[in-house]
């Protein structure tokens, strides 16, 4: 039936739910129009004799989104005028203040440039996040409003590092304090520090691109990405000649791009031996040299570090913020070789490339606690959608299943699910393994179309892929099928 009920995008307007329309609507007892979802597909049919359980299908839309057809306008006047506009959550960053941070920014990059890290940078980035921090938190929206930034960084006129190293630490910013509260109060408290630690660690990361010097183009040689490889020791390196730095921010800022270690083919954890082997040779350089005890004392500690493969839960949840963060940052920024990307095409393209690269519950702090917040509310997994997910049974093998989404409730990646039959994905290595597309000759259609909620399941079982008819048209077609099969 939804195939049949498409529409073109051009056709639809996004209702904008006002308590004089929805009382409209239960007074008369009828929902009277169809509603769609913003891929054209019927998400409720109009209906007379409406009851109660029919509007709270309804009024379960307001906050991700649905549609009607621009003829249909004259039938909901009827009911009260829909409102033009409706910010259903506040902005939570301060415009002004965010603007300065990323002029001021700009001001530290051109500076970099020429000189090293000193005392008064690091204080000054310190005082700087601090600020953002606490002005943050401090708005009683922190922990639903929206994110902002993309709105204020339009308009702030800053170069693109600026925009990539202030959009990135306030992404940072946001999913480290929505998945985790600061609890204890004043900046002294092991929470905050935490927070700090990590947006410092975000805001300082790519340092080191401001000492190398490659092509803006995504097509690199073998030897400009070899250098590009080494931005993270490099940007550690200058972090070393300020000591109001600490170890700990030096180690996400060496390990940034370190997020997920899998199991099996899922594995595509990065050997560590050629930064172990630079810190090696870096740190019998300075014991040549008087005066560089406490650089040499940081080194062994990053040294020792990688020989033991210490980590903890804490420090790999961080590296997946630093990780997914620069990922956003950086697909809805405008390079010289390809537009930005919207907010919400963003995280699609971050989840479909999610399965060798992070864990479900890294994915989850991204798409469910601060997704729709960066999205200026907008959804990107919802009802009708056609998801791929992977699990992992006690063999150690993995089954990728082609599902739709019956019903979103609290959480994006956790929906109700419909399985529609099994897939398998091409898997390619150039730089690293990914999934590149999915085989649609391997398709094989469970025909009890059997559903389970991944809310209520305790299993591997997470999404690894959504099927977005403008990322993958060819697959959604054949997703599309399999409703009628």
């Amino acid at each position: 039936m939804a195939a049949s009920k498409n529409v073109s995008r051009d056709r639809l307007v996004k209702f904008e739910f006002t308590q004089e329309i929805i009382d409209g609507f239960r007074k008369a007892a009828q929902i009277p129009v169809d509603f769609f979802n913003k891929e054209g597909q019927v998400l409720i049919n109009k209906q007379d004799n409406a009851n109660a359980e029919d509007f709270g299908k309804l009024l379960k839309f307001e906050f991700q989104g649905i549609f009607y057809l621009k003829d249909d306008l004259k039938k909901l006047l009827a009911f009260g005028k829909p409102t033009e506009t409706k910010t259903t959550k506040q902005s939570v960053l301060n415009q002004e203040k965010t603007i300065q941070f990323a002029k001021q920014t700009s001001a530290l990059i051109d500076d970099l440039k020429k000189s090293s890290l000193s005392s008064n940078h690091a204080n000054f980035i310190h005082n700087s996040i601090n600020d953002l921090l606490t002005d943050f938190v401090s708005n009683p929206e922190y922990e639903s409003g929206l994110i902002n930034i993309l709105e204020i960084l339009g308009i702030a006129g800053v170069s693109l590092e600026s925009e990539l190293m202030t959009k990135r630490t306030i992404v940072a910013m946001g999913m480290k304090v929505r998945n985790r509260k600061i609890l204890g109060n004043g900046e002294d408290s092991g929470d905050k520090k935490d927070h700090l630690n990590l947006m410092m660690a975000s805001y300082l990361l790519d340092i080191g691109y401001s000492r190398l010097k490659v092509q803006e183009n995504p097509k690199l040689t073998p030897e400009e990405y070899a250098t590009i490889q080494q931005h993270p020791i490099i940007s550690y390196l200058m972090s070393l000649t300020a000591p109001e730095v600490s170890t700990s921010i030096r180690t996400m800022i060496l390990n940034h791009h370190r997020p997920y270690r899998g199991t099996g083919v899922n594995n595509n954890f990065p050997d560590q031996r050629t930064i172990f082997n630079k810190l090696m040779a870096i740190r019998d350089k300075y014991t040549k040299e008087t005066g560089k005890e406490r650089i040499i004392s940081d080194i062994q500690d990053q040294i020792s570090l990688i020989a033991n493969d210490v980590t903890s839960a804490s420090l790999d949840e961080d590296i997946s913020i630093l990780s997914l963060a620069s990922e956003f940052s950086s697909l809805t920024s405008e390079q010289s070789w390809r537009g930005a990307m919207t907010p919400d095409k963003a995280l699609k393209i971050i989840l479909n490339d999610s399965f060798f690269s992070y864990s479900s519950r890294s994915i989850r702090h991204l798409v469910d606690y601060v997704g729709s917040s960066l999205t200026n509310n907008v959804s990107i997994i919802n009802p009708f959608d056609f998801v791929i997910t992977a699990s992992v049974d006690s063999e150690k093998s993995v089954h990728f299943d082609i599902c739709r989404v019956i019903k979103v409730a609290r959480f994006q990646t956790r929906p109700l699910l419909e399985r529609l039959g099994t897939i398998q994905p091409i898997i390619k290595k150039e730089k690293r393994f990914r999934i590149t597309d999915f085989n649609r000759e391997t398709i094989k259609v469970d025909k009890r179309k059997a559903r389970f909620d991944l809310e209520k399941t305790v299993d591997s079982t997470r999404i690894i892929y959504l099927v977005d008819p403008e990322i993958n048209a060819p697959l959604y077609e054949s997703a599309t099928h399999l409703t009628t099969s």
